[in-house]
């Protein structure tokens, strides 16, 4: 009985940070769909390539090596005359390398853009991103938790609309570290850190549902 009760507080902390994200899209969701009569849903999908910060190893400063990752999700929009507000609920995997070993962190984004429609099916945008890390995992590295698990950014870029499918090019950057502390490398305690706050070019298609 006292094992439970000293896990429940980390349990609930838990759901408490998880849920941050989607009731910030719950509520841009509620603000919005009492301003805007045209409203549309839809699930989005892409890939992230994404420096993720650098690395300091027993007072040596690496950079990391820029890999590809992937993002899905799901957004809704909420058109204006010649503008749009755009939020999005996704799920990001991304991978870097450092000294040869790979590094995987996942988190929740939400991205919430406001658009300005250019030409015709052209539209150009920006806005905040919030960011919720989930883990970060890596075969020769182990790591302390993440403390900071929440944190902004901002992000800009263009979107196509084909009919239903949109295909958008954004540059996205973290406003703050996300600092997680190295524990061992290749099962040998060090003295170091990773920066994984988002540094990254995403690519992706979106599907309108309605």
């Amino acid at each position: 009985m006292n094992f439970r009760r000293r896990r429940l507080p980390l349990i609930n902390n838990l759901n408490h940070g998880c849920m941050k994200p989607l009731s910030l899209f719950v509520l841009v969701f509620l603000i919005s769909n009492f301003s805007f009569s045209q409203i549309d849903f839809g699930i989005k999908g892409g890939l992230n390539f994404d420096s993720a910060g650098e690395a300091q190893l027993t007072l040596e400063s690496k950079d990391h090596e820029r890999k590809s990752g992937f993002h899905i999700g799901v957004y809704s929009e909420f058109d204006f005359l010649i503008g749009y507000l755009r939020p999005e609920l996704q799920f990001t995997n991304v991978k870097t390398q450092l000294e040869g070993s790979e590094i995987s962190t996942t988190r929740i984004e939400l991205p919430v853009s406001f658009g300005l429609k250019l030409f015709g099916p052209l539209s150009f945008f920006v806005g905040p991103t919030a960011y919720y890390s989930l883990s970060q995992k890596s075969s020769n590295y182990s790591f302390e938790a993440i403390k900071d698990k929440t944190t902004f950014g901002l992000h800009l870029g263009t979107r196509l609309n084909i009919g239903p499918v949109g295909i958008d090019l954004r540059y996205e950057r973290g406003l703050s570290p996300i600092q997680t502390t190295i524990l061992t490398q290749n099962g040998v305690d060090v003295s170091g850190n990773v920066d994984s706050r988002p540094n990254q070019f995403l690519v992706g298609v979106s599907y309108k549902l309605k």
